[in-house]
């Protein structure tokens, strides 16, 4: 299967608001296209859609972090998100798109790559496995509203 990566454009908003949807359901349309302006305005972030010939089949986010838990390096090329539609997950499209942002990652001269899952996502825990991620380590974040 021919897919073509690249990076998503303003022109791009409402695509990428609609798989922004299927990744993140929970969250608003306001709130989503919050964030996609904030990594448009972003010079460490950027987001690159996949397309096969019928149109875009999935998206992922690329970030330059300060740190990340389990890296050595700093800052760390980050997988902030992937998403694949249904119909085409099982074919590459992941890989694809992860392969891309590793690629940019060795470009700029960065050594490693990182990721996170939360704990209860086992798909995609197991996505990670099979693209040749490891496993540093298994964190809860914890939070107090301060009056």
């Amino acid at each position: 299967m021919d897919v073509t990566i690249r990076e998503l454009r303003a022109a791009d908003m409402e695509l990428w608001l609609t798989m922004y949807r299927q990744l993140w359901p929970q969250h608003s349309d306001a709130l989503l296209s919050a964030e996609m302006k904030r990594i448009f305005a972003s010079s460490k972030r950027s987001a690159y859609v996949a397309e096969v010939a019928q149109g875009a089949v999935g998206f992922a986010e690329y970030a330059l972090r300060d740190y990340a838990n389990g890296c050595h390096s700093q800052p760390v090329p980050f997988l902030e998100g992937v998403w694949v539609s249904d119909d085409y997950r099982s074919r590459g499209i992941a890989r694809a798109l992860v392969q891309y942002l590793e690629k940019k990652a060795r470009m700029a001269g960065f050594s490693e790559f990182g990721s996170d899952v939360e704990l209860n996502n086992y798909p995609s825990q197991l996505m990670h496995e099979r693209l040749g991620f490891e496993q540093t380590e298994k964190v809860i974040f914890y939070r107090k509203v301060l009056d």
